[in-house]
């Protein structure tokens, strides 16, 4: 008896399962026919904005949703409702009226038409304006700031400053935003053991937390000439300045030693003439020295140093 109801009851659940199976595939066909049928409704597009005059920023929180009525297959209203397809919307002929920045219907549609299937039909808009989220913005430049850790090797210096290319940018944005903005800074980067010559490209930091300002070079390159230097000693005699008239300024000593500091290449050609130092009698503080000044070096040494910054002196009447 048992062996009979275990029998009946595979039987039913096997045509329940032929039953369902059925079902689902009427389901299917019957979806599919549907789905194949050309429908008339609104559809939402993602738009897209290109081509936006200088002199104008669209707002980062403007919509970006267009919607229209079309015609197509409900396969295709399917994919719109999953994933709305973007629009590219050309913004070179923007037109303002009261401060106020739109695009008329028939633009809107010409550009849509373009970039819809043949399979799709654009019926028409939800309105005979397009508004988009446009306002007037001023220009600035602003310098850049290199943001760099730089740690050079062993008897390495860097030979002028950091160079930045470009060493300027421009931001666009309102007034009352870009009034805040100083200059920009690149984001931090660093470089150890340096001993070579060396170039970076880096991006700027962002100015979003100052509001609605777009930068329009997203980076810049900064680069370093490093050189080996080293040191050298020059004996430079000292010069007189502003000597009363009838009288002769001597001081002890005569001469003073100077350490320079550069590269290996340019101390092999300097010489004791590249230096002048002087004392000015004039600048007479202390009836018994004469403070030392340095008045003559060549440009691109790194450093010149004093072994001494005075002297004694004695003024003699001619």
């Amino acid at each position: 008896m048992s062996s009979i109801k275990s029998t009946f009851g595979k039987l039913n659940q096997r045509k329940l399962k032929v039953f369902l199976l059925f079902l689902l595939c009427s389901f299917l066909a019957w979806a599919i026919s549907k789905l194949s049928e050309v429908y008339e409704s609104r559809a939402n597009f993602r738009i897209v904005h290109q081509n936006i005059p200088d002199s104008l920023l669209l707002n980062r929180n403007s919509n970006r949703l267009l919607t229209a009525k079309i015609k197509a297959s409900g396969f295709q209203f399917l994919g719109y409702s999953l994933s709305p397809k973007s629009i590219v919307l050309d913004l070179g002929g923007v037109l303002e009226q009261e401060g106020e920045y739109f695009l008329t219907a028939n633009t809107v549609k010409n550009q849509m038409e373009r970039q819809l299937p043949n399979s799709v039909s654009l019926m028409e808009l939800d309105a005979p304006i397009f508004y988009t989220d446009l306002y007037r913005v001023d220009f600035k430049h602003v310098p850049v700031l290199p943001k760099i850790n730089l740690r050079l090797a062993q008897n390495h210096l860097l030979k002028g400053p950091l160079k930045v290319s470009p060493d300027s940018i421009r931001i666009r944005g309102p007034k009352k935003h870009i009034s805040k903005v100083r200059e920009i800074s690149t984001v931090p980067f660093e470089l150890n053991e340096v001993s070579t010559n060396f170039s970076r490209e880096l991006a700027l930091e962002s100015l979003d937390s100052l509001g609605n300002i777009v930068i329009d070079t997203k980076k810049v390159t900064v680069s370093g000439e490093v050189v080996r230097f080293s040191e050298k000693e020059f004996v430079i005699g000292i010069k007189t300045r502003h000597v009363p008239e009838g009288f002769r300024l001597r001081t002890f000593p005569d001469h003073i030693t100077i350490v320079c500091k550069a590269g290996i290449e340019q101390l092999k050609d300097l010489k004791t003439t590249d230096f002048e130092v002087f004392v000015d009698y004039d600048a007479l503080v202390d009836k018994k020295y004469l403070f030392i000044e340095l008045e003559k070096k060549p440009d691109d040494v790194f450093s010149v140093r004093l072994l001494q910054n005075r002297v004694e002196f004695v003024l003699e009447k001619i």
